[in-house]
């Protein structure tokens, strides 16, 4: 295993529907679903909302499992994120999505 790149931490800009945004720092092997979490609870605090209602979305995509790690999601640190409503994120327009 390469500790260096299991330590690794990376810096995330997480956004919210309303145009909020909040720094979070999230290692690099985690599954998206850390992110999700921890976004949610820095842009809305404790107790926040459900995150199985929620989608993490990069570049206009949806991140689809949560379960792979931010690496193979192609997040990268430094990058910034959205966190929508499903009922926003997914819509009734088609989605794209990102897959490992």
């Amino acid at each position: 295993m390469d500790t260096q790149t299991s330590t690794q931490r990376y810096q995330i800009t997480v956004i919210g529907q309303e145009g909020d945004q909040a720094q979070i720092e999230v290692n690099a092997n985690e599954p998206c679903e850390v992110l999700l979490r921890q976004g949610l609870h820095e842009l809305y605090g404790q107790p926040g909302p459900d995150p199985a209602s929620y989608d993490v979305v990069l570049a206009g995509k949806v991140i689809d499992p949560l379960t792979q790690t931010l690496a193979a999601a192609g997040i990268s640190s430094g990058a910034s994120v959205s966190i929508l409503p499903k009922s926003i994120s997914r819509g009734w327009w088609r989605w794209s999505t990102i897959r490992s």
